[in-house]
């Protein structure tokens, strides 16, 4: 294989030039460009690389699907701990089922390889932006809106991200304004699961790291939503929020100073951002927003407050171009009709193999529609296109007076007709046994839909419970240590008011946190009923699916015997 030094796109070996950007091309030293992982993604650019695995453009080799996939690097993929950890992003990201989080679609390990298949997302990374200027405010919170909408989903399903940074936010085309895709949970910590390792080890990014994770004090959501503060800080101001040179000064200097104000770098702040940034920045988690609802309706009040009425919408990136679909070799000229048999048997193994692996929403329903398509009409036209072929051998074989070869393909001739009803038969099973795990999966995806959005509501509901009843607390105390001046009547009344009222909203926060804990609960147990019938329907599939592959590999070695039988015939 040949790469471009410029767009990465390979080629073949017999190519001398890009035909995209005109580069001469070189030998490629990557050992998974052009390879086909899990026969089914075939890797055709590399998009970047980083610590614990490298990401590439793939393409689905059955459906055509773009996809980005993601491999563990090969010394990593020994260790146990770093497999885990590697394959637990899948499981961060399918438990939090969010639009402004990057789809995880297929997971597993085959070839040799640990992988993860993720939707490939078009546009360009916050990062990208940030180099070529700061962002007026308006901007930058409605990309924060949309990363804190994100993030408060993750931390209600107990996932914390602990590597927020320009690189893992995507900016991508939207219908009426920019888009935003939160990536790499490759490093995700999941609250109500064990730690991967005896001891806790410092990950993330120096300069986005919240002070009490650096001191190695047990963190929370409220880490995720300082790493956040510093975004949006970076956003508005194109720097960080501390004059620190080199990584180790990074890490300590929120411990020992205060963030420089964000309104000394960039005049036309509105004082309410400026303040919530500042906040966001404080060194003790106690003294940060609560949670990412609090964050998320800040910046929309702030938003609807200050931004003028002809502010106009952000500039929409230009998409980047899905590299040409792959040219499709023309068949070799002997046997074209068993030649595209081969290939298609070829594919429904691909797809039998990808049954057998969780997979999720839109790449598993055009699977489906490929596979029902795949063993019916187009199999049954190369099966008979394959069996005229050997029946005119046959016919040749006897005008020659080939009496024994003709024979013996006439045998095998028969047993290929016997085959093909057979495997018609085991089609239509195939087909009704993918309804039924059509059919769950979009039960699941609906009572998934239903629950996930009542529980969104309560947090959201507990989340402005929780602000007032901290408002309250905090009126109550100051009320009660400060001086007494005035009506001590009144200051009396207003303090048992506060008392009755702090206790009020209490209780509603404790009942929200109990029908959050039912919904939850409901939402688990149902999961996890739904997952047992998934494995049975999934396993019968696949059983299916094996069985349907075994009769057509049979079918296409009678039909290569039979043809072999009378090759010597011209």
């Amino acid at each position: 294989m040949k790469v471009c030094p410029t767009c990465s796109e390979i080629y073949e070996d017999t190519a001398s030039f890009c035909p995209a950007d005109g580069q001469t091309l070189k030998k490629s030293t990557d050992r998974y460009l052009g390879r086909t992982i899990a026969a089914r993604y075939r890797l055709i650019k590399r998009l970047g690389a980083g610590g614990m695995s490298t990401v590439y453009l793939a393409r689905h080799v059955i459906i055509e699907r773009m996809s980005a996939i993601k491999i563990l690097h090969q010394n990593l993929s020994l260790n146990p701990a770093y497999r885990e950890r590697f394959l637990r992003e899948a499981r961060a990201v399918n438990r939090i089922n969010h639009k402004n989080i990057v789809e995880i679609t297929d997971l597993g390990e085959a070839d040799g390889v640990a992988y993860l298949v993720m939707e490939y997302v078009e546009g360009e990374s916050l990062l990208a932006a940030l180099q070529r200027e700061a962002m007026p405010w308006q901007r930058a919170v409605k990309i924060a809106i949309q990363i804190s909408s994100a993030l408060a989903r993750a931390h209600q399903m107990q996932v914390i991200h602990r590597d927020l940074k320009p690189e893992n936010i995507m900016l991508v085309p939207a219908f009426d304004d920019e888009g935003v895709k939160l990536m790499d949970f490759g490093i995700a910590k999941l609250v109500d699961m064990p730690s991967l390792t005896f001891s806790e080890q410092l990950f993330g990014t120096p300069g986005y790291i919240a002070p009490e994770y650096v001191e190695g004090v047990p963190i929370d959501a409220r880490a995720d939503l300082y790493s956040l503060g510093i975004l949006i800080y970076e956003m508005v101001t194109r720097s960080l929020p501390y004059d620190a040179r080199g990584q180790a000064e990074m890490l300590l200097k929120p411990l020992t100073a205060a963030p420089i104000p964000p309104s000394t770098k960039v005049a036309g702040l509105p004082p309410d951002l400026e303040s919530l940034i500042l906040r966001m920045l404080a060194r003790k988690p106690d003294n940060r927003p609560h949670d990412a609802y609090a964050v998320h309706d800040a910046l929309i009040d702030i938003l609807r407050r200050y931004q003028p009425h002809n502010t106009s919408a952000p500039p929409r990136r230009s998409a980047s171009q899905i590299p040409a679909a792959e040219p499709i070799p023309p068949a070799t000229p002997v046997g074209e009709a068993r030649e595209e048999m081969h290939t298609l048997v070829d594919s429904v193994a691909a797809v039998s193999q990808f049954v057998s692996v969780e997979s999720a929403g839109a790449q598993h329903r055009a699977l489906t529609a490929n596979v029902g398509k795949l063993v019916t009409r187009e199999m049954s036209m190369k099966w008979s296109s394959a069996l005229r072929e050997l029946e005119e051998a046959i016919n040749r074989a006897r005008k020659r007076g080939l009496t024994g070869q003709a024979a013996r393909a006439g045998e095998l001739a028969e047993v290929a007709s016997y085959l093909v009803p057979r495997i018609e038969k085991a089609s239509r099973s195939v087909a009704d046994l993918q309804s039924e795990v059509d059919r769950l999966e979009a039960h699941g995806r609906e009572f998934r839909t239903n629950l996930g959005h009542a529980i969104d509501v309560l947090v959201r509901d507990r989340s402005r419970e929780r602000a007032h009843l901290d408002a309250v607390r905090i009126r109550r105390e100051t009320l009660a240590s400060g001086p007494v001046s005035g009506n001590a009547d009144v200051r009396v009344w207003e303090e048992a008011a506060l008392v009755e009222e702090e206790a009020r909203a209490r209780g509603v926060v404790e009942d929200l946190g109990f029908q959050v804990t039912s919904l939850q609960k409901e939402l688990d147990e149902q999961n996890e009923a739904l997952d047992r019938e998934h494995i049975v329907a999934t396993g019968t599939l696949e059983g299916s699916l094996s069985a349907l592959r075994s009769l057509q590999h049979e079918l296409v070695r009678t039909i290569d015997d039979g043809i072999a039988a009378v090759s010597t015939v011209r």
